[in-house]
């Protein structure tokens, strides 16, 4: 049995996650393993300056990624891997839809 089939839903064909960035890479690397991370983990796993936009790109990949503000962090959490953009389905968190202002 192979790797990919014991993870499938969470394995990118191989051609496309050649494709990947490095950092969307690094994050889905990160959050494959589908428990709740918080934000600076993200940012310490990709290096990423601006995380939100490593977010967005493996969302723009299939990632369902829910993310969720609690005692003054932001968790996320990768819940499934789909075949199109999450974006475009318009699949988004209520985290991801306010501004942190509204949360302040």
């Amino acid at each position: 049995m192979t790797q990919q089939s014991l993870f499938a839903p969470f394995i990118p064909e191989p051609a496309d996650f050649e494709r990947w960035s490095k950092q969307r890479k690094q994050l889905f690397d990160l959050l494959k393993d589908q428990r709740i991370h918080r934000r600076e983990e993200l940012v310490r796993a990709t290096n990423a300056q601006n995380i939100t936009a490593v977010v967005s790109e493996l969302r723009h990949a299939g990632g369902v990624i829910d993310c969720t503000r609690y005692g003054g962090e932001i968790y996320y959490q990768l819940i499934d891997m789909q075949d199109e953009s999450t974006v475009k389905q318009g699949i988004h968190c209520a985290t991801c839809r306010c501004s942190s202002e509204s949360h302040n």
